[in-house]
């Protein structure tokens, strides 16, 4: 016999229950951890410059990722702009010619990218991981292009091989947006550390978080330069400080974010597997229930980062209720989900308008993934993951439980 929906009134499967709450703060860690080195960064009278606690977080940093290289910067945004800078040598003054990314992404990679006087090139992703479509990438190389910007969404890393190769064959760099994927590991080797450039972000729901934040990171020295020139108003890593050889900006992080993040960075691999273990449980047992897709493992996937689980949802599993209905449904069962981006970046108000007004600027080929994947997702945001494995068997019940009474 169908159980009642909760939608229809019935009992859901998890009432009036918290989730893993996103940061995870508890007094003890305050009072043993972070109060004594925020306490420090005021006692020494230095907020900002010299900027002792963002240099130890910058190498603790480079040493999780396995680069030589971590430049620490106040948002996430700023970070993929001065990685765009430092792989193309741009002062942002001149035509920075062409970057082929993804288009199923935040905005920021885009805007990112123009700030930097780029063109963006938006090409489709591949249907089983997210990720932008090496064969895609190449498809669209023209004599404009310099850089190509993979992104590791939702934790996923990109096809760095082959898109490392395409790269190398037409002499471009590579960046990777790593804003999503803290953690992640393609061949056993860390996000950040697979293209020329990475850039991370700290915002409030990343996987690592000081509210706001950003990290470069690289195993390129003039690179690393170029970042900290654009950082720190053009000055050189160990340069003198009235000397400016290099035009820059000052994007200098606050000290207090910096202690924050050294404290949290340690606990960020165990939380990691505890995402990868209840994402792997949860795949297990969801793709019994027909009408759900859990997320794939591409075969170069070490660890998978998970700042989302991301499933498809096919409404012919579900008696034909539309994804809509599902993620109500959902909801009042007790599991929060979020059906993902809307649409095609590219067809974002704010890149339409820069379409029309500058129509060199943006350049979108055929993305018909693309279209599908906003059609079709269904996430699940990576504080869910962090709960039981009795959280997990509610997440499947639910689904088993609307399925059921659907079909």
């Amino acid at each position: 016999m169908n159980q009642k929906l909760a939608i229809d009134g019935g009992v859901p499967v998890r009432e009036n229950k918290p989730w893993p709450g996103w940061p995870q703060v508890d007094s003890e860690e305050w009072e043993t951890e972070i109060e004594p080195r925020m306490r420090q960064v005021y006692l020494s009278a230095s907020e900002g410059l010299p900027g002792v606690q963002s240099k130890a977080l910058g190498q603790g940093y480079a040493d999780y990722t396995g680069t030589k290289y971590a430049t620490f910067l106040p948002h996430g945004t700023d970070a993929i702009s001065a990685a765009i800078s430092g792989a193309l040598d741009l002062d942002g003054f001149e035509d920075g010619g062409e970057i082929i990314t993804t288009n199923y992404t935040f905005i920021a990679t885009a805007s990112a990218a123009l700030d930097r006087r780029c063109s963006v090139a938006f090409v489709d992703i591949d249907p089983d991981n997210f990720t932008i479509d090496p064969s895609a990438v190449e498809a669209a190389i023209t004599s404009r292009t310099r850089a190509i910007m993979a992104v590791h969404l939702g934790g996923h890393p990109a096809n760095m091989d082959a898109l490392n190769e395409i790269a190398r064959k037409h002499h471009l760099k590579v960046i990777e947006d790593c804003a999503q994927a803290h953690g992640a590991e393609s061949n056993g080797e860390k996000v950040g550390s697979l293209g020329h450039v990475g850039a991370f972000s700290f915002q409030s729901s990343k996987n690592l978080t000081s509210g706001e934040g950003g990290m470069v990171t690289t195993n390129d020295k003039n690179i690393h330069n170029l970042v900290h020139a654009f950082m720190n108003v053009g000055r050189l890593p160990e340069g003198a400080r009235w000397e400016y050889p290099r035009l820059g900006w000052n994007y200098r992080p606050s000290e207090y974010l910096a202690a924050l993040l050294i404290t949290r960075l340690p606990k960020l691999e165990d939380q990691t597997d505890i995402r990868n273990a209840n994402a792997a449980y949860l795949s297990a047992e969801l793709k019994q229930i027909q009408g759900i897709t859990p997320p794939s493992h591409s075969r170069w996937v070490s660890k998978h980062g998970y700042h989302l689980y991301m499933m498809r949802y096919n409404p012919e599993g579900f008696g034909g209720k539309l994804r809509g209905e599902f993620l109500r449904a959902l909801s009042a069962e007790g599991i929060p989900s979020s059906s993902g981006y809307g649409q095609s970046l590219s067809q974002e108000g704010g890149l339409q308008r820069v379409a029309s007004q500058y129509p060199d600027l943006i350049r979108e080929l055929p993305c018909p993934n693309t279209e599908q994947a906003c059609q079709e997702s269904v996430w699940l945001f990576q504080n869910i993951l962090l709960g039981s494995r009795q959280e997990m068997d509610q997440i499947i019940e639910a689904i088993a439980k609307i399925q059921n009474a659907w079909v």
